[in-house]
């Protein structure tokens, strides 16, 4: 059984009781991507957004500039220390770390530049696909607000995929992986008629668990995923969409 793009991608609205969202991840990976042709349906449709390493480079600084922000950054993780851990399980500098490498990673046009940081009075001029105003920014949020690094990037990487997530939509755990390593270790033993039959992702969120099914599942069976949420229904299909 197979749900029809146009059906599966229709949003429904109730001013007393909130219905959910639906995409089908089979026909997407399958079929162009077309909306419903409600107006209603259309109109209430948010847009995800675009995660930054899928943003065009259209900025530009010097390496020296993009030097000093990140000394500053790297001196504001660096005064968290064990703080955030001892009193939350946060993140300590060490992650922190990581994390701005992953930053500049994805705010650069050719991260291969990353090694010239190092130089001093560097004026070679990089693009960029964030502006240094809006990395400063961003990376005070990470310390001072403690946003969620993936909500900063707008991604997550999750199995081999890289996944769009965006407040609003919560963000894949690793241990959720476990869920599709279940059905792919079932359908192994078992089951062409698992294989062939109808799934459902109920509460889809970013669309991870769906996605990654469909993926075991090949080019048999259907699943639909769902969500109360519109925003995470867009999210989802957007990646839906990309894989």
């Amino acid at each position: 059984m197979r749900v029809s793009l146009t059906r599966a991608c229709r949003f429904y609205t109730s001013p007393i009781t909130p219905k959910p969202s639906f995409f089908s991840p089979r026909a997407i990976l399958n079929q162009p991507f077309s909306s419903s042709s409600s107006s209603s349906s259309h109109s209430s449709t948010p847009k995800p957004k675009t995660p930054l390493f899928l943003k065009p480079p259209k900025y530009s600084a010097t390496l020296s500039d993009l030097k000093k922000w990140h000394n500053w950054a790297k001196a504001l993780a660096s005064s968290v220390r064990s703080t955030f851990a001892d009193s939350d399980n946060g993140p300590d500098s060490s992650i922190l770390f990581r994390e701005l490498n992953w930053l500049v990673e994805d705010s650069l046009e050719d991260p291969s530049l990353i090694p010239q940081l190092g130089f001093q009075n560097n004026s070679q001029s990089v693009r960029l696909r964030i502006g240094l105003d809006e990395l400063y920014g961003l990376w005070k949020q990470r310390i001072e607000k403690r946003k969620p690094f993936q909500y900063l990037v707008g991604c997550e990487h999750w199995r081999d995929l890289v996944l769009s997530v965006e407040e609003g939509v919560f963000i894949p755990r690793p241990e959720t992986e476990l869920m599709v390593d279940l059905v792919s270790d079932v359908l192994v033993r078992d089951n062409d008629g698992l294989r062939d039959g109808f799934w459902v992702d109920l509460g889809t969120g970013s669309g991870a668990i769906a996605i990654g099914i469909a993926r075991v599942l090949g080019s048999k069976g259907s699943i639909i995923a769902v969500d109360l949420n519109p925003l995470a229904a867009a999210v989802a299909a957007f990646n839906a969409q990309r894989i």
